[in-house]
């Protein structure tokens, strides 16, 4: 979960992409929306990119007087609660006693951390003695939490949503039959997630839970074709995302209603931090007045990088006339077990001393929440480039559309819902969608970007500031609010039998 309250080191312990941002605006969201929650999440005592150890009694956290017995396995494992204000609500943290890492590599002590969540749930919930309407996990390393709550009598009337984030392979991990005891639900489950002589723990969270959600109308019908026998309490519900965390306070000084001049230089002092950021980690200063792409994401196959970029980002990056003359940002790091993109990584960095990129391309092997803010605010075009039907929703390209700047993307998931294809003819529209999805189509749309935003420099065009202020009043429906409203409608209502 995203947390900024616990300091820039413990937030990235416990953030490694869309779904620990998500998890962190969701709260703000409900807390604006009325609706009460009780956020319970790991506090992980290792920091992922570093290996640091994260001492939390440093940060504003606070440690309850008691700790939490938790059993499983004919034993009693125990953990600290740690207790932190997250946007107006008490957030709950817990810590494995052994596993301490965020998405480790291997799955079996994700298995074990799921495991052991699941027990700590309705122990702490009972330790508080707090009984919820509806319970609401995230992602199969929570699901466990559902067979085990309706295994407890406190909980009988509690409903559950289970909500499921991507196809990615990590998120449809499978495990041997013999694993089964190590989940630490009853065996009147079984059935529930050993499917095809396998345990599906994606799966069985379907099976279990009163309403599910995929995080975009695409993924969720996606999820439906998937998982048939359950189709019926599947929902696509796009995500959301703080507006007011991510809206850059350049932009606020303007009461957040800019006009387009005022947009511009909001961007231009974004644009300048940004680049200051750049310089600071590789030494090579960007000029403020020529474009800037950008892409910092999570290093993966699917969301297909490297592959897409190296074949255009000379072209992308030389002068005019023969290229279009922009500098290019690209940041993120591979899994640690994830050998293919741990040697894009290296790739990246050989490339930033190519002959014609020196100076004008840059990798950067780092993810933070602060970092990807700084880049999609600062950038003025801003590239996800995933395969096909692989974006479950797209939390980054949220955070650039919010401040104004245009994204070039992949035709799926949550932008091809909020994002419509700009018109040059007609000034409507606010993406510039890969389509059909190539890494020439999207050489050829960076160029069309490239001219839109040079004839505006260089000649007056106002159509490129026609365009950011299309992508700046179309971000603000991307405000977690209405993701919440649209989950009280359609899911919370109708499990508690609110007409």
């Amino acid at each position: 979960m995203m947390i900024p309250e616990l300091g820039e080191e413990a937030c990235t312990a416990n953030f490694r992409g869309g779904l620990g941002d998500l998890a962190g605006h969701t709260v703000e969201g409900l807390v604006k929306c009325g609706i009460n929650v009780i956020p319970i999440t790991f506090f992980y005592t290792k920091n992922w990119q570093t290996g640091e150890n994260v001492d939390y009694t440093k940060t504003p956290a606070l440690r309850h007087p008691h700790k939490l017995n938790v059993e499983m396995h004919w034993q009693k494992m125990t953990t600290p609660i740690w207790t932190i204000n997250r946007a107006g609500a008490t957030v709950f943290g817990l810590s494995h006693p052994e596993h301490k890492m965020l998405y480790p590599g291997d799955k079996y002590t994700k298995l074990d951390q799921a495991a052991f969540l699941g027990r700590a749930v309705p122990a702490l919930l009972g330790h508080l003695q707090i009984v919820p309407d509806i319970v609401w996990c995230q992602e199969w390393m929570t699901g466990l939490v559902i067979p085990n709550m309706r295994d407890d009598h406190q909980f009988n009337a509690c409903k559950s949503v289970f909500t499921v984030h991507t196809i990615a392979r990590g998120a449809l991990e499978r495990f041997p039959v013999d694993a089964y005891d190590r989940m630490a639900i009853d065996r009147r489950w079984y059935n529930h997630f050993v499917i095809d002589n396998a345990i599906k723990p994606t799966e069985g969270g379907i099976k279990c839970a009163d309403k599910v959600t995929g995080v975009s109308k695409q993924f969720g019908e996606i999820c439906q074709m998937m998982f048939v026998d359950d189709a019926h309490k599947i929902h696509g519900i796009m995500n959301g995302t703080s507006r007011d965390f991510f809206l850059s306070p350049h932009i606020k000084m303007y009461r957040e209603e800019p006009n387009s001049l005022q947009l511009e230089l909001a961007h231009k002092e974004d644009k300048r931090e940004l680049i200051s950021f750049i310089e600071a980690r590789t030494g090579v200063r960007f000029d403020v007045n020529k474009m800037l792409d950008g892409a910092v994401r999570r290093l993966a196959s699917y969301k297909n990088q490297l592959p897409m970029f190296v074949s255009v980002i000379d072209q992308i990056c030389a002068p005019r006339p023969h290229g279009y003359d922009v500098q290019v940002l690209l940041g993120g790091v591979a899994h640690e077990n994830d050998y293919e993109c741990r040697q894009w990584m290296e790739e990246l960095r050989l490339l930033m001393g190519r002959e014609g990129l020196k100076n004008r391309f840059v990798y950067i092997p780092e993810y933070s929440e602060r970092f990807r803010t700084l880049a999609a605010r600062g950038c003025d075009l801003w590239i996800s480039c995933p395969w096909e039907a692989n974006e479950a929703c797209g939390t980054s390209d949220f955070v650039a559309k919010i401040d104004g700047n245009p994204n070039l993307a992949t035709c799926g998931g949550g932008i091809m819902e909020h994002g419509t294809e700009f018109d040059h003819t007609t000034r409507q529209g606010d993406t510039f969608f890969i389509t059909p999805y190539s890494a020439q189509t999207m050489g050829i749309k960076a160029g069309w970007a490239a001219r839109m935003y040079y004839n505006y420099k260089e000649h007056g065009d106002n159509t490129w500031p026609t365009l950011r202020m299309n992508n700046f009043v179309g971000g603000k429906a991307l405000d977690i609010v209405h993701m919440v409203a649209r989950y009280n409608e359609e899911c919370f209502k109708p499990l508690l039998g609110i007409v």
